[in-house]
């Protein structure tokens, strides 16, 4: 499967001021594991993912994209995965390290 690493201006371009959790409520959500499972090793930065786990989904406000953070075990540090709504398909990837981008311990 094809994966893309996103930079940060990709990703930063798929957010907006506010973003909607939608754990609970997402519905007709895409399955996100065969692409996790073909992210490479050198894209997560050191970090392994953790048990095939979402920790949570945020929707932004124009309802384009999903970000849905896959927990790695290291705290505070995620795979995002960025779901294209309008295409039913992946966009990209990013590690989101909170602490390196929000100064969360």
């Amino acid at each position: 499967m094809q994966t893309r690493k996103l930079n940060e201006e990709e990703f930063k371009a798929t957010m907006t001021h506010k973003m909607h959790n939608v754990t609970e409520s997402a519905t007709d959500v895409l399955d996100v594991w065969p692409y996790v499972d073909s992210v490479p090793s050198t894209d997560l930065e050191g970090h392994s993912i953790c048990d095939r786990f979402v920790e949570v989904v945020y929707r932004n406000d124009d309802y384009r994209f999903d970000h849905v953070l896959v927990m790695t075990r290291t705290k505070n540090v995620y795979l995002a995965v960025v779901v294209d709504l309008a295409h039913d398909s992946i966009y990209g990837h990013r590690v989101l390290d909170l602490k390196r981008e929000y100064g969360l311990s």
